[in-house]
């Protein structure tokens, strides 16, 4: 349909018209894309992913399988098919729940799978921790390097490193039991033992301590000892993935008929939840937000808002709903968007284009996720954060006009920028266009809120 479009205006030679014209086809094109695909229960994607919870100018990431690789970006989700690298004297750490990996200097690592019963990684080069928490039945953790893997049996802390060009693998079992694979050759090893494997044919097996890696044994356990006395590990599941990065940037309260309530500290005038980051397309759930705070992965993707007191608070949980579920799900945002049937892209009167606008959701009320239908993953997803999931009984069709949420006709609430620095994902606090209630007031609301289309290249 888009080369229809641009031949036919090429042909006539309709000039600045004719562009327009082009633009309106190509953004009717994607609305009609994502319209459908909204309708097709698409597989439901994990539950869990993992953040990128420590990174500096040394490290490089690649998001996703096929895409290219960038500058590390601190909050970053990590999937299925994400990479990660490191130069010197870069460190970095992936979180997954309570799951932590650390790399070090000249280290690379793919994610081959990350899902609700799985953690696959492939080991490419380098030195690696491990710190396994929490290991659930029939869940596996997996390492593979060259011709070796590596399955981990129990929670515990776990040392690797691979060189390449050499095909040699050394693990040390710290604390906890593996199994080594190597051809036909299964070799387990307990806490305090580790072996060296070369090239797939000659393996050593010992008990004798490494003193070669202990300035990244140290910062390892520096980062477990962060965990075990969190202070918002007393108040959220291990399980939510950055739950640990709150401490130190705020405080908690009780809030009546809300539990334990997290309010950040040192905050500009102006902020808002969802408005100091940037939007980035990620597969498998479209749209997903970036947070810039260092404490900001786990109060987007997981909870709700609360605006009490003159303050935003972030409520991890509502209190009868606490135990409905043993591992939380993990939300790209936990948003409402304005717009129109088609999409979340529409014209305000004081801007000289189409925007797009957004506002968070507040404690109890329903996420519906536009990129899966299946009810048991949507009531899943709504469980810590809504009293009674039972509710859930349908997914409103596209066209029914929504109910107002609470801060959808809030002003302080909703941040708005123009269409074309969303779908270029810039950062929104310098894009940002400040609406009055009631200019505000007239954007439409529609049963399930559909985000904008996606970028032109996505898959």
């Amino acid at each position: 349909m888009t080369a229809r479009c641009n031949s036919m205006w090429c042909k006539h030679g309709r000039g600045v018209l004719a562009r327009l014209m082009l633009v309106a086809c190509v953004l009717g094109v994607f609305f009609l894309r994502e319209a459908v695909a909204l309708e097709v229960d698409a597989p439901a994607p994990s539950a869990r992913v993992g953040q990128l919870s420590l990174t500096s100018s040394n490290v490089r990431m690649r998001v996703e399988r096929m895409s290219a690789w960038e500058q590390a970006v601190l909050n970053m989700p990590m999937t299925t098919g994400s990479a990660l690298a490191t130069q010197i004297p870069g460190r970095t750490e992936v979180r997954i729940g309570s799951t932590a990996l650390r790399l070090g200097q000249e280290s690379q690592v793919v994610w081959t799978e990350i899902s609700d019963t799985r953690l696959h990684l492939e080991m490419i080069n380098g030195l690696f921790s491990l710190r396994v928490r929490v290991l659930a039945p029939g869940e596996s953790v997996q390492l593979k390097a060259g011709a070796v893997s590596v399955q981990v049996l129990k929670p515990g802390a776990y040392l690797f490193r691979f060189v390449t060009d050499r095909a040699n693998l050394r693990v040390w079992v710290l604390e906890g039991q593996a199994r080594v694979a190597l051809r036909e050759q299964n070799l387990t090893l307990d806490t305090g033992q580790q072996i060296q494997v070369d090239r797939g044919i000659s393996t050593q097996l010992s008990s004798s301590a490494d003193e070669h890696h202990a300035s990244f044994v140290a910062f390892a356990e520096g980062r477990d000892r962060r965990t075990e006395s969190s202070l918002a590990l007393m108040h959220v599941s291990r399980e939510v993935t950055g739950a640990e990065d709150l401490d130190g940037h705020g405080n908690w309260r009780d809030e009546a008929g809300y539990g334990a309530v997290w309010f950040p500290n040192k905050l500009p005038p102006d902020w808002a939840p969802y408005r100091f980051g940037r939007w980035r397309w990620l597969a498998p759930w479209g749209w997903t937000w970036i947070d810039d705070a260092p404490w900001g992965f786990a109060p987007f993707h997981y909870g709700r808002w609360l605006f009490a007191g003159g303050r935003w608070g972030w409520v991890p949980s509502h209190p009868s709903a606490a135990s409905a579920q043993s591992r939380p799900v993990y939300a790209p945002a936990l948003v409402g968007f304005f717009g129109n049937q088609t999409g979340a892209v529409w014209s305000a009167s004081v801007a000289s284009e189409p925007v797009v606008g957004w506002y968070p959701l507040a404690p109890g009320e329903i996420y519906w996720p536009a990129y899966s239908t299946q009810m048991a993953y949507v009531r899943a997803l709504n469980a810590a954060s809504v009293s009674d999931v039972g509710q859930i009984q349908a997914v409103p069709a596209a066209t029914a006009v929504g109910q107002p949420h609470r801060y959808s006709r809030t002003a302080f609430a909703a941040s708005v920028i123009p269409f074309s620095a969303f779908s270029r994902m810039q950062g929104v606090a310098g894009s940002q266009i400040v609406l009055s209630p009631a200019a505000l007031a007239q954007a439409s609301l529609f049963g399930r809120r559909l985000p904008p289309p996606p970028p032109i290249n996505a898959p």
